[in-house]
């Protein structure tokens, strides 16, 4: 399968913690809505990327995930006169490492069977240029087993 990139437009949301509810004697888990609904939002631009690519199956082996997350310019940091025209790394909007299990399970059951075929992964986060709508893009690619990656 040939790599795919996938735009998923708005806010990156990272992978919050688990909340926890008592059920009888019992405890439940579950995942926060905004996480829920960013992952569910997540799941339909990447199935409708690999519709368009032409690919109806799942990745079988090794693969390779590189992404970006684009959070908004704060409305702070706009000029008038010469807007901030470029890409400043952020420190805050969550973790990479909540970034990335957010959009690995979104990817599961969507681009490949189970998140442990993720072999390679590298990623970014900025605060847009002024006026740049936030968003994430994803890379996948399968790794070849005989290469030396």
């Amino acid at each position: 399968m040939k790599p795919l990139v996938i735009r998923i437009p708005g806010h990156p949301v990272p992978q919050a913690r688990p909340r926890a509810v008592r059920a009888g004697k019992g405890v439940r888990m579950y995942d926060p809505a905004k996480s829920r609904n960013w992952k569910a939002t997540a799941q339909q631009h990447m199935a409708t990327a690999l519709a368009e690519a032409g690919g109806t199956e799942l990745y079988r082996g090794p693969v390779a995930v590189f992404f970006q997350a684009v959070f908004a310019c704060p409305k702070s940091d706009y000029r008038k006169k010469k807007p901030r025209g470029r890409r400043v790394h952020t420190k805050s909007n969550g973790d990479l490492d909540n970034l990335l299990k957010g959009l690995l399970d979104a990817g599961t059951g969507v681009l490949w069977r189970d998140d442990g075929q993720v072999a390679l992964v590298g990623g970014t986060k900025w605060i847009g240029a002024q006026g740049e709508p936030p968003g994430l893009t994803i890379k996948v690619r399968e790794i070849e087993e005989d290469s030396d990656e």
